[in-house]
């Protein structure tokens, strides 16, 4: 069979992602906001988080943006060089002495539309409705190696190019949350989360092999790989699928948990812990799945094919060539339903307040992808300036970086509140530098219990 253009689209995106997704996009971990308790938003990394306030309501599509990017592999600027002739190109070099023997790409974007909360009694309730993009992607420094230097780096040698992998999900939450003050020291909270995907890619299973032969350089492939995909090009008929049937049709039905506690162990010390995301989306439309099970020869490209050839025939030649390799690898093309997990969060946290309004906290985050368990740390300090001003700095070490220095403000002025925070400062002036970075702004309307200019939380 001939490769599609979907196909195309799969494999130009993967091979894109395990590359370049780190120097682009924005993305996935929200560390330093976690010590900033006067936010409302504290409580999408642990349920148990009671707002101290009446009630409260973010502004319309403006109460919670955040983004940012993570990667072990290289940076933007070890990627990418600047050629004599001042264009930009891709500096090998720089690739190969970055790379690891095990990479990941994370990236998360999260757009809040609503955002709300109450309390009522000793129990707080709260709803929200955004949009998620979430990426995770793992490749090899054997892969990077053969996408550089080629197969000959490999003569008489058989190379698994494993970990290869790639979830990338675009979807809709409605969550809806509860927390229960069960007392003086001990709070609990749970929220359950409707989920609605609108778009997909999910490698299940990536497995290749390859072996170049020592006499005549004849490459042995073994090739094993699942890949779902769920995107709009894959619509049945041929009409185009519209925005609003895009982002509102309620297809591709999941469900999401987090569960949250909080324990105050006296004046000073008090803890954290939760998980997020615990749960999945099912795939039922814009479907696509293919398959591959094989194992073949490729013996090279005969150069005398090219001669005399123009400049159009040389690139369809190329093309076809190309698709010929795909043929190879004997790919079943079909259309089926999936189950795509959520990517799981841990939070462990500990407080320690030695002041009226200094306290300093330590995080733990854990994520797991694809059986990997990637850890970050977070060491923060909060103080609160005044009746209106809290500020928090904190140091983190995450995907094999340990020079990220976050900030963070919020500033409340009844009934509106307004927050900043990022965890590398440095990443939001110079995101070409850092292997991790993020920002996350917001806006809400607060309203306290009692007629106070400024709420203050007794963390």
């Amino acid at each position: 069979m001939k490769l599609t253009m979907n196909l195309k689209f799969i494999i130009a995106a993967m091979l894109g992602l395990m590359l370049t997704l780190s120097t682009n996009i924005k993305a996935q971990y929200d560390l330093g906001l976690y010590s900033m308790r006067l936010v409302p938003q504290t409580n999408l990394m642990n349920p148990a988080f009671i707002p101290d306030y009446k009630y409260h309501f973010g502004a319309p599509a403006l109460s919670s943006t955040f983004a940012g990017f993570g990667t072990s592999g290289p940076r933007y600027d070890q990627i990418f060089m600047v050629t004599p002739d001042d264009s930009l190109g891709i500096n090998p070099q720089g690739i190969l002495d970055n790379v690891k023997s095990s990479n990941n790409i994370n990236s998360r974007t999260t757009q809040q539309w609503l955002n709300g909360g109450m309390k009522w009694k000793d129990f707080y309730f709260s709803l929200s409705i955004s949009d998620i993009t979430d990426i995770n992607a793992m490749y090899s420094d054997k892969l990077t190696q053969l996408a550089i230097k080629g197969n000959g780096a490999f003569i008489d040698e058989t190379v698994n190019l494993a970990p290869i992998a790639l979830k990338a999900l675009h979807y809709r939450e409605y969550a809806m949350g509860a927390a229960w003050d069960l007392n003086d020291n001990l709070n609990f909270g749970f929220k359950t989360k409707l989920l609605f995907g609108k778009s997909a890619i999910n490698t299940e299973q990536m497995d290749l092999e390859l072996t170049t032969s020592k006499d005549l350089y004849h490459l042995d492939i073994t090739s094993k790989f699942l890949v779902n995909a769920s995107l709009p090009s894959y619509k049945v008929d041929s009409a185009d699928v519209s925005w609003s049937e895009y982002m509102f049709y309620g297809a591709n039905f999941g469900l999401g948990f987090d569960f949250g506690a909080t324990y105050k162990l006296d004046d000073l010390w008090s803890f954290s812990a939760s998980v997020i995301d615990l749960g999945y989306i099912q795939y039922d439309r814009f479907l696509k799945t293919y398959k591959s099970d094989t194992q073949f020869t490729y013996k090279g490209i005969d150069v005398a094919q090219f001669e005399g050839l123009d400049d159009k025939q040389r690139q369809d030649q190329l093309d076809y060539i190309k698709d010929s390799l795909i043929d190879l690898f004997d790919i079943n093309e079909s259309a089926e339903k999936f189950i795509v997990p959520l990517t799981a969060k841990v939070y462990l946290g500990a407080d320690y307040k030695f002041s009226d309004k200094e306290t300093i906290g330590a995080l733990v985050r854990l994520e797991i992808f694809k059986g990997v368990l990637r850890p970050s740390f977070t060491a923060s300090y909060y103080r609160q300036l005044n009746n209106n001003i809290g500020v928090t700095a904190s140091y983190t070490m995450i995907n094999r970086s340990y020079l990220n220095l976050g900030l963070g403000v919020v500033a409340n002025f009844n009934p509106v509140q307004v927050y900043i925070a990022t965890d590398n400062i440095i990443g939001v002036i110079v995101p070409d530098k850092v292997r991790y970075g993020n920002i996350h702004i917001g806006i809400n309307f607060i309203f306290n219990e009692n007629k106070e200019k400024h709420p203050m939380i007794n963390l």
